[in-house]
Order: C-alpha cells, then structure tokens, then sequence
C-alpha cells in the first residue's frame, strides 16, 4: 500500500510541474501554426 501511494504521489507532482510547460509548448506550437497560415 505504502509503494502505491508514493507512485501515485510521483505521478500526481509530475503532472502539476509538467502540464504548464505542456501547454506552453501547446500555445507556441498553435501560434507557429497561425503565423504560417497568415505568411501564405
């Protein structure tokens, strides 16, 4: 029970550092996009 939880844990802290750096390269990666389209 004890390993399952600091697996839980790990996985819960990964994803609170992870996601804002996710959705930064979500938001360049949409605006790269949107540039392409506007230069054509």
């Amino acid at each position: 029970m004890k390993t399952i939880s600091i697996f839980i844990l790990l996985i819960y802290w990964s994803l609170m550092i992870f996601a804002p750096v996710i959705s930064n390269d979500i938001k360049l990666s949409r605006a790269k996009i949107n540039n392409t389209k506007i230069i054509e």
